[in-house]
């Protein structure tokens, strides 16, 4: 299947691949792609990698990330990829089943449940997100996400795993992270080879953009792409052709009249009116007008102004839209939906009022498009919106709005003028002002080349990514700050959802996948010093500490505590609609009188809701209608093992699935799974031994009392034969013992049958690690209590007490524990007679010997396999056979 054939199917009978977009799918795929705005890119991209899946599978990575900077181009390209791959899915096209499927593409945003991914290792599969969403995931941070997950996603995307980072001028702080996470993912394949250690599917990056220098993606680990790794698209290669119409297409430029004369209030109001009159008086009839202004608050009141501007007769009126990043996800589908219609929708056309969220890679043209002054690679892709497709003859009709112009003015000052430049820097927005001058046309072809761009303020070193591998909280429950690294400082959102405060339910609100909505730090800030006692009683964070039986605290929704302090990256916040700050047709808005109406939300974790820590930052917004397109991915979500994964500290929800699974039969459906897996993704021997190795002792620590205890109360009165050890149980009881984790147990028993041997410290690890809650640590919880039974003292953690017996047991494969009190004495640092080396000790240097990327991969084909083993027990889908 070549790839003129590909493009045939996937993009009609009219479209040929360019010369360049057939070579991605034959040649060596370049480091960087530069190629115009029009070009083709993301189709190239996609499609080149489908033609390797089919000629090439063992080549090619299983999973296509692609990279995205705003959350328009994520929901616009997942669509994209989506209807390709429906068309592809064909026998003549994939007869061996080599290619994802619609269903395998997934979308990784803010309130979207997407986590089927982690279910199915093994299949080919496209993930979709904004860089917050993909680059907190692979630093092991992954924002709205359980922190029991980050290691799985991290694995997964750092493991056979083609990224491809587009727009890289808009990434900040992300384009050096991303270069030099590609750096350690090479250093550690090169590090693997010479002693014959296999390092898992090798992954690689791509960077595209129509603005990018090479020279951009160079830091201390990463160098520059050599140039034979560059690819740059020369749009004049085949004159009169598609490619040189586009970067010729006429876009007339003229600085428009409206600006402010200061940044008082009233000057900016004055500002808006006059620039509303003139988007108004320049609409083309039937065609669209684009207004990007740099602000959201300034976009919400220029709308209003254009709106009052129009006839009342929506009618005699073209359609009007408003875009930005601070909406819920069904008000924004609707303003989208307006802003991505055609013109022949309504025959007066449509005005879209927009911020920067439309500026990357959004499929619009405007006939008429006004920018307020920006960094010119922001300018760069607004430029791109207006003629994009030289579909206008006559061409389009470009103003710019000299927002520097006051500062002209002698009396104006420097404070003014940052104040008119926010959110840039007046730096940024001067020198763009100079490439603007003499400029009569923004066509591709008539603009200078990018120019240089602000150097990382941070930059990401191996040493770090090593701590950020330690996945516990500090004892005050939360983690290293990883958003900057993602996202520049002045870039970082927290996340809102409302909730009604009369919910009455004993498990902790979680947010449903509509309800998240993206708020800046300094918006939020200012949101909360305009309610009383800054909003204490109406707002409201994650208790990092909280377990099931603590119910509620004072006001606050179970599991949830006051807001402590001013708002941080990534925070997920709760609110009572009392606290306002939300209109369903202006978006966040930050005034306490804009009362929104709370969407009926989930108040546990289930279909759509979103798992999230006390400290996993949430990020952007629900791809809309993602689930209504694929029912069968709904359906499953709803009691798929990944969400259960959430719950807290001491529960086990897989445990309780209505279903008696003894424990014997379960162990060995693990190793059975587990050794599929590992088959189906060619894992080398050693690797493969270790893993179904942990995988039949993984829940011997469900032999314990308290655990026993646990599945005895929940048989709802089924019988179970008397001395019969249980590993699933009806009912979901708690734990008669607080914050217990039968997997520590498990790995007590395991070491010291093994004699508490070296040797025995990568399996011993997969066990602890199979649910994501003890790893690389083994400490007592804050409010873990002492034990009381006369063994005062004694060590403990997790709910483990020294000295607590542990019956033997015959596992599979030959192996038996001959049973015995469990030993802490790992716990403690240093030398032990009898357990050798501490836990930290032993974990750190299979991190060091193993590297991140491995020993998280390896710890994931556990977990997957204890899914599915779980799932299918919980189906009946396995007899005791």
């Amino acid at each position: 299947m070549n790839a003129a054939t590909l493009y045939r199917l996937a993009l009609g009978a009219d479209r040929k691949p360019d010369a360049w977009q057939a070579a991605l799918a034959t040649d060596a795929w370049p480091r960087v792609l530069i190629a115009p705005t029009g070009s083709g890119k993301t189709a190239a991209v996609t499609l080149g990698w489908t033609a390797r899946l089919l000629h090439s599978p063992d080549a090619t990575p299983r999973r296509l990330v692609w990279c995205l900077p705003m959350r328009t181009l994520v929901e616009q390209t997942a669509r994209a990829v989506e209807e390709w791959l429906r068309k592809l899915a064909t026998d003549e096209v994939d007869s061996e089943g080599r290619l994802p499927r619609p269903e395998d593409v997934h979308v990784l945003m803010g309130g979207v449940d997407a986590n089927g991914w982690l279910e199915r290792p093994e299949r080919p599969a496209v993930l979709v997100g904004t860089q917050d969403m993909l680059l907190s995931r692979a630093l092991m941070r992954g924002y709205a996400s359980s922190r029991a997950l980050w290691p799985m996603e991290f694995a997964l995307l750092h493991e056979d795993a083609q990224w491809v980072f587009d727009e890289v001028q808009l990434m900040g702080a992300g384009r050096a992270t991303s270069a030099q996470l590609d750096a350690f993912r090479q250093s550690e394949a090169e590090r693997a080879r010479p002693d014959g250690r296999a390092a898992g599917a090798w992954s690689r990056s791509l960077w595209i953009s129509a603005t990018l220098d090479p020279d951009w993606l160079a830091t201390v680990d990463h160098p520059a792409p050599a140039a034979a790794a560059v690819v740059r698209v020369d749009a004049d290669a085949a004159p009169g052709g598609r490619l040189a119409k586009l970067t010729r297409a006429p876009k007339r430029l003229t600085r428009s009249p409206a600006v402010p004369a200061s940044a008082k209030k009233a000057d900016i109001a004055d500002y808006v009116g006059r620039l509303a009159d003139e988007i108004v008086s320049a609409h083309r009839d039937g065609r669209m007008t684009l207004a990007i202004v740099n602000r959201v608050d300034r976009a919400q009141t220029l709308r209003d102004a254009i709106e009052k501007r129009l006839p009342g007769r929506p009618a005699a009126a073209p359609a009007l839209a408003l875009v930005h990043s601070r909406f819920r996800a069904a008000d924004r589908a609707r303003e989208m939906a307006t802003a991505l219609d055609a013109d022949g929708a309504n025959p007066h056309g449509r005005i879209v009022v927009a911020t920067q969220a439309i500026e990357a890679g959004v499929d619009i043209s405007a006939a008429v498009l006004f920018t307020e002054l920006a960094p010119w690679s922001s300018l760069v892709q607004r430029f791109g919106r207006a003629n994009r497709y030289a579909e206008f003859p006559d061409g389009a009709d470009v103003r710019w709005i000299d927002l520097l112009q006051p500062a002209a003015d002698a009396t104006a000052s420097d404070k003014d003028t940052e104040e008119l430049a926010r959110p840039y820097e007046t730096a940024e927005l001067q020198a763009a002002r100079d490439r603007l001058t003499g400029l009569t046309d923004v066509a591709p072809v008539h603009l200078p080349p990018p120019g240089d761009i602000d150097p990382p303020r941070r930059v990401i070193r191996r040493k770090d990514l090593d701590d950020l591998f330690d996945t516990d909280p500090d004892l005050t429950g939360f983690d290293v700050d990883v958003s900057p690294y993602v996202r520049d400082a002045d870039d970082t959102d927290i996340r809102v959802f409302w909730r009604d405060p009369s919910e009455a339910n004993d498990d902790p609100p979680r947010p449903g996948r509509d309800e998240l909505c993206a708020v800046s730090i300094g918006t939020a800030g200012k949101w909360m010093d305009k309610l009383p006692h800054k909003g204490r009683s109406l707002l409201f964070q994650r208790d990092p500490q909280w377990r099931r039986r603590d119910g509620r605290t004072g006001t606050a929704p179970p599991g949830w505590m006051r807001l402590e302090g001013r708002p941080w990256p990534g925070l997920v916040l709760l609110a009572y609609p009392a606290a306002g700050g939300y209109r369903e047709t202006a978006g966040f808005t930050g005034d306490p009188k804009d009362v929104p109406e709370p969407i009926s939300g989930l108040a546990t974790l289930g279909a759509g809701a979103v798992p999230h820590s006390s400290a996993a930052p949430a990020q952007p917004e629900a791809k809309v209608e993602q689930f209504e397109r694929h029912p069968r991915k709904q359906e499953n979500s709803a009691a798929a093992p990944v969400q259960q994964e959430a719950e807290g500290h001491d529960e086990d929800p897989l445990s309780g699935i209505d279903a008696i699974v003894p424990l014997a039969d379960h162990l060995r459906h693990v190793a059975a799974e587990a050794d599929s897996l590992c088959a189906a993704l060619d894992v080398d021997p050693a690797a493969r031994d270790a893993v179904v190795r942990a995988a039949r002792w993984h829940d011997l620590g469900k032999a314990h009392e308290v655990f026993q205890d646990t599945m005895r109360r929940g048989l709802d009165g089924r019988a179970v034969e008397p001395g019969v050890l249980l590993a699933k149980t009806a009912g979901r009881p708690r734990h008669g013992r607080p914050y217990f984790r039968h997997e520590l147990a498990s790995t007590l028993a395991f070491l010291k049958h093994e004699g508490w041997s070296r040797d025995a410290d990568l399996v011993a690890y997969l066990i602890a690690a199979h649910h994501g809650k003890v790893r690389l640590n083994l400490r007592a919880l804050p409010r873990e209590a002492a034990p009381k039974d006369g063994r005062a003292g004694a060590r403990f953690a997790r709910g483990v007490w020294e000295g607590d017996p542990l019956p033997s047991f015959v596992l599979e494969g030959g192996e038996r524990w001959e049973g015995g009190d469990l030993l802490l004495s790992i716990m403690e640092l240093g030398w032990d007679d009898v357990s050798r080396e501490s836990w930290t000790e032993r974990t750190r240097e299979l991190l060091a010997r193993l590297g991140p990327f491995r020993l998280a991969w390896l710890e994931t084909l556990l977990r997957v396999a204890d899914w599915r083993a779980s799932a299918m027990e919980r189906n009946g889908g396995r007899d005791d056979g």
